[in-house]
């Protein structure tokens, strides 16, 4: 397994020095499973001084995912599922309204319209999951020519959410992602060429290292060594496939994401999103990536660039070693 960097230099006559020649260095580091190019450049991630966002999320008025307006503005299942909308603990799930796919379902997280996501607890994350994947095994079950599967959040609108009320949406299909299929053709070949898991050696290699950041029950933590967004970190669970995995390895997702959540906002973020993967297949197990978002204010920039939308690379401001030991203290 290579970890490959490279650097590269910028010199140009800067006004901030009076016009004398000065160089910047750019970091450029290559995924080691699918030679994915990311950037770590100082300031590429604009943070306000402060921001105010009460008067937003406060506004619960015709909220569709609050408890009094559920039942009457959200849509049930079909006869197959047994069950209008589903429910564990806090968390209630029914179809998603404007589906992505064949199969597209929705989790409400908490029963209070807005939480800031570092008061997103395990518990509330556990619910979720636990409703997102019985609608996951429901759909394998009903429908055999399934393949891929992800629980996915946007966490306010600098993170793509159009409702401030936290959820989930699942996604379901016999096509996967591109990322999804990028993904699983790459760990196939590294298993053809290696004859084990890349997940489960990733974790080997890494633990102990400086992106390492530690466990939650069998699920291992590390920052992304070639980030895809900002403060990209990756939970691996144990080298197995989707329908194999238990209760412990759900609360090991569920404990890990307000930790890393809560380093988040003690670096001054409040957005995020969330993926996990989910292929029936042994040489991807289930797979968590957490990305911060620019921060949601009146104001808020996109930190999706040209770079992101259409070349697909990571251009960050903050390399993986240094935000793996932040989030390491929450562990």
């Amino acid at each position: 397994m290579e970890f490959n960097a490279y650097s590269q230099s910028a010199t140009f006559n800067s006004p901030l020095a009076d016009f004398k020649e000065v160089t910047e260095t750019v970091d450029v580091r290559e995924d080691p499973l699918t030679g994915r190019i990311a950037r770590i450049v100082d300031g590429a991630f604009v943070m306000p001084d402060n921001y105010e966002i009460d008067a937003v999320v406060s506004d619960d008025e015709g909220c569709f995912f609050c408890p009094e307006n559920v039942e009457e503005a959200t849509p049930t299942y079909p006869d197959w599922m047994d069950v209008d909308r589903g429910s564990h603990g806090e968390a209630t799930s029914f179809p998603n309204l404007n589906p992505y796919g064949s199969y597209s379902n929705v989790v409400v997280l908490t029963e209070t319209h807005f939480q800031p996501m570092e008061q997103l607890t395990a518990t509330q994350f556990a619910d979720g999951l636990t409703a997102a994947l019985a609608y996951v095994d429901a759909v394998f079950d009903h429908d055999e020519d399934v393949t891929h599967a992800s629980v996915n959040m946007n966490f306010l609108r600098s993170a793509g959410s159009s409702l401030v009320h936290p959820h989930l949406q699942t996604v379901i299909d016999d096509l996967g992602t591109n990322q999804q299929r990028e993904l699983l053709a790459a760990s196939r070949r590294y298993r053809d060429a290696e004859g084990s898991t890349y997940w489960a050696d990733l974790v080997d290699v890494e633990r102990g290292g400086d992106r390492w950041i530690g466990t939650a029950g069998p699920v291992g933590w590390l920052a992304a060594f070639a980030p895809k967004h900002h403060r990209h970190v990756l939970a691996v669970a144990p080298d197995t496939n989707c329908a194999e995995m238990g209760r412990e390895t759900i609360e090991g997702f569920a404990t890990g994401v307000p930790n890393v959540l809560a380093a988040y906002a003690d670096a001054g973020l409040n957005a995020f999103n969330l993926v996990l993967h989910l292929v029936d297949d042994p040489a991807l197990p289930p797979v968590m990536s957490v990305v911060a978002r620019s921060v949601f204010d009146e104001y808020y920039w996109s930190d999706s660039p040209f770079f992101t939308v259409l070349h697909d690379e990571g251009v960050i401001d903050t390399s993986p070693e240094t935000y793996a030991e932040q989030v390491r203290t929450e562990f």
